[in-house]
């Protein structure tokens, strides 16, 4: 390995350090909790040691959403194997659930600021955007296949999203707290099915 790789593979380790240690803050003492002095003090460097890595508090928890919004677009892509189109809809909104309540911060982090929607220049997609737009693809084959109708996807997709964000905050929250662990695939059906109902035919 190279002086510049080295250097290169150092920087990302110093980068991932600083960005746990902003979601330790933040999971332990909220948004407001999280400042440059105090995870400079989690990772036992000096804040303008970070300044060298990220602009600000808020170019931090950005990234944060970023990373949460690579692992649901991960999630999404490997729907791909799933010839069913109806059912990749069913498991994929199974694995947003799972998501959600395995990464309860992260997650409410990842909807918290409209930054994460567009780069700051509008040329390129964030990875935010990117995450819908897979969602959308999944929809389309849905209506591609027949077994739903109304021809745009995009409207559909967002009430479909709606339902399962709705969801995911209320169980994250502890709203639904009476309903057993072991109903959440029902609930998550019943609530695509109720969505898509209105869309033409119902596979769910």
């Amino acid at each position: 390995m190279g002086i510049k790789e080295r250097k290169e593979r150092d920087a990302c380790k110093m980068r991932q350090r600083i960005l746990d240690a902003a979601m330790d803050v933040f999971v332990k003492e909220g948004y407001e909790g999280v400042s440059m002095r105090r995870i400079a003090n989690k990772i036992e460097y000096s804040a303008g040691t970070i300044y060298r890595y990220f602009e600000n508090k808020d170019d931090i928890m950005l990234q944060l959403c970023y990373q949460g919004f690579e692992r649901l677009l991960a999630l999404q892509c490997e729907l791909d194997n799933i010839v069913d189109p109806v059912e990749r809809v069913k498991t994929g909104g199974r694995h947003y659930i799972t998501f959600a309540l395995e990464n309860p911060e992260l997650y409410e982090l990842m909807f918290a600021t409209r930054q994460i929607i567009k780069q700051p220049d509008g040329s390129e997609e964030t990875v935010a955007l990117k995450s819908f737009r897979k969602f959308v693809e999944h929809v389309r084959q849905c209506l591609d296949a027949g077994f739903f109708s109304g021809g745009n996807a995009e409207p559909l997709a967002v009430a479909l999203w709606a339902a399962l964000h709705g969801l995911a905050s209320l169980l994250i929250k502890e709203q639904l707290r009476f309903l057993p662990k072991e109903r959440l695939d029902q609930v998550v059906t019943k609530a695509l099915a109720f969505n898509l109902r209105g869309g033409g035919k119902d596979r769910l």
